[in-house]
């Protein structure tokens, strides 16, 4: 990505830090690794203590509060190949889908829905919505990495349209975090979308909660309807 910056002359940075070669990494998918590297799990829990996130409080899944997540995707200036800032990934309907998602699971026991974007929030934000996430939604983007974060057990939804249904570069990501994995194949503007996002996530929320009954208005329901960041206590709504 240096190579783009070919209008400056030189540049300064005060902190570099190289990377192994792509085909000399671990991860790297072309090895197609399922199964974790030795180090993989020290190097997580170093980065969540760094940043003070108590990641132990938050490592197992309570199905009578379950939070859900849906990374929405803003336009942004992320690298030089992309100077416009336009992402492309995106729900052109975006704002319709989340309402109709906010709606579907308010009929959901002890479910929060939740939905935020990462491009503003710093990284302690990020992780700290992440360690409490348990079913993970978003389209195909740098911004899945996160589920390297993940508790195990949880689950990720990954969102991709026709173009990008071969990549597994988060299913790998997933199965070396031990997080179950879903790849949601969505047609983007379709006014079905919204419900097959729903049917995805019932499903992954069926397999990491098999006991979780579809619809049960005796019991506390609750869902969040505002954005988050990084406590989902904070938005709740009782009904």
């Amino acid at each position: 990505r240096l190579g783009h910056l070919k209008n400056l002359s030189s540049i300064f940075y005060r902190e570099l830090i190289w990377s192994q070669p792509q085909l000399k990494s671990e991860i790297d998918i072309q090895r197609n690794r399922r199964i974790a590297p030795s180090f993989f799990f020290e190097f997580r829990q170093h980065v969540l203590k760094h940043f003070n996130i108590d990641y132990q409080r938050n490592e197992k899944i309570n199905c009578q509060s379950l939070n859900l997540f849906f990374l929405v995707r803003h336009n942004y200036v992320a690298h030089p190949r992309n100077p416009s800032g336009k992402i492309t990934r995106q729900l052109s309907n975006e704002k319709q889908i989340l309402n109709d998602l906010k709606t579907k699971f308010s009929n959901y026991l002890n479910i929060h829905f939740s939905f935020n974007h990462f491009e503003e929030l710093t990284i302690e934000e990020q992780l700290n919505i992440i360690i409490q996430t348990d079913v993970f939604i978003g389209m195909h983007g740098a911004g899945l990495t996160h589920v390297l974060f993940m508790k195990p057990n949880s689950s990720l939804v990954e969102l991709v349209t026709s173009s990008w249904q071969t990549q597994k570069h988060f299913e790998l990501m997933a199965s070396i975090n031990n997080v179950n994995y879903q790849r949601c194949l969505i047609i983007d503007g379709s006014l079905a979308t919204a419900q097959r996002i729903f049917d995805c996530i019932k499903e992954k929320i069926s397999q990491i909660c098999p006991l979780m009954s579809g619809s049960a208005h005796s019991q506390l329901i609750t869902t969040t309807f505002s954005t988050v960041v990084g406590n989902f206590s904070n938005s709740n709504i009782i009904i």
